[in-house]
């Protein structure tokens, strides 16, 4: 994490499954740094009980979720619920990616991954900026829970 100077917020990141693609999971930290959210980043591999009990555990207001081999549709099944049994349901999830295999049209990959509780999905290319835009709105009056 971060220091603890003056922060937006807190987020947990990391890459969901069995995906060791960091690139993008690194890039992700240092701009939402720079932008000034206090950050955990869990890295690669990460299972759905690590995101939420690091969630838990840092008081995080948001968790951003990276998946690039396709494999988010299984690993976010029920991901909702982990974190709702952990008291955490006022928790923002974000996923961004290559979210699924092969090529699907924006809005059923968006409606795929909003029925099992994730509030927002960029899927594909992403512009961080624009993320942290979004992030920031969402965040706006959650940091104080």
């Amino acid at each position: 994490m971060t220091s603890g100077r003056n922060t937006i917020g807190t987020v947990v990141i990391g890459v969901i499954g069995n995906d060791i693609h960091v690139v993008a999971n690194r890039i992700l930290e240092m701009s939402l740094q720079s932008a000034g959210f206090e950050v955990l980043n869990l890295g690669t591999n990460v299972k759905p009980d690590e995101f939420a009990d690091a969630a838990l555990e840092v008081g995080a207001e948001a968790v951003l979720i990276g998946s690039l081999n396709g494999e988010a549709p299984h690993w976010c099944h029920g991901l909702k619920a982990r974190f709702a049994a952990r008291g955490l349901d006022h928790v923002k999830l974000y996923l961004g990616g290559n979210v699924v295999t092969g090529e699907l049209p924006r809005d059923e990959v968006e409606a795929m991954f909003t029925r099992v509780g994730i509030d927002r999905v960029f899927y594909g290319t992403t512009d961080f900026d624009a993320l942290t835009k979004t992030l920031r709105k969402d965040m706006d009056g959650t940091a104080a829970r």
